[in-house]
């Protein structure tokens, strides 16, 4: 499949980056229809409006970014992939994608990666709070059971700790790992990534 990609033209200044392509630009509160978690999703993908509205007017259509470039004699420069992916569904129909990192001070946007200005990143920080808290209630409140993935969450990697966040009682690991038997040989030995049944217990 032939995909076809706009050229467009960085420049940095004092008052940020400029887009050269309108359509690249990042969306004004005014522009969005609504917002979308991309990555990670659990039930839901809804992000509230006052999020969204909030991120976006953070990043005041990137005037708080600055570009980052590969080191001298690199091709490109590897990076950890984004905590959250947030769509913004544009009033235009189009879809707009911003990767942030988990405190919100580096952007992975569609023309390329971004450090945000230490000036706008304790609200980032505070939006980007705000959704992970969310995201997390909305796992926690789940009706059970339920399949969860161990490290969506803060949960230690253990049973032990996923029993303290999921029961408030760490010592009913053993429920936990009586539900997931057909996939854990040894209660000891998880790992992240791993899809656990988290069950109904009294």
């Amino acid at each position: 499949m032939l995909r076809v990609f706009v050229v467009f033209v960085l420049l940095t200044s004092v008052a940020g980056i400029c887009f050269a392509d309108d359509s690249m630009k990042i969306p004004r509160p005014v522009d969005a229809v609504r917002y979308e978690r991309q990555y990670p999703v659990f039930l839901s993908k809804q992000i509230s409006r006052v999020q969204g509205d909030a991120l976006l007017t953070a990043l005041d259509s990137g005037s708080v970014l600055v570009p980052v470039r590969p080191p001298p004699g690199a091709l490109c420069a590897l990076y950890l992939p984004p905590a959250v992916s947030l769509v913004v569904e544009r009033t235009n129909g189009k879809k707009y994608v911003i990767g942030l990192s988990a405190n919100g001070d580096f952007l992975r946007l569609p023309g390329g990666n971004y450090v945000v200005k230490e000036a706008a990143r304790p609200q980032i920080a505070k939006v980007m709070a705000q959704i992970a808290e969310d995201f997390k209630q909305e796992i926690l409140r789940a009706p059970r059971p339920f399949t969860y993935t161990i490290s969506t969450l803060d949960d230690g990697g253990t049973l032990y700790g996923i029993a303290r966040l999921f029961y408030g009682n760490a010592r009913k690991w053993k429920q936990i790992y009586a539900a997931n038997t057909a996939n854990i040989k040894n209660p000891d030995v998880i790992f992240r990534g791993m899809e656990l049944t988290i069950p109904k217990v009294n």
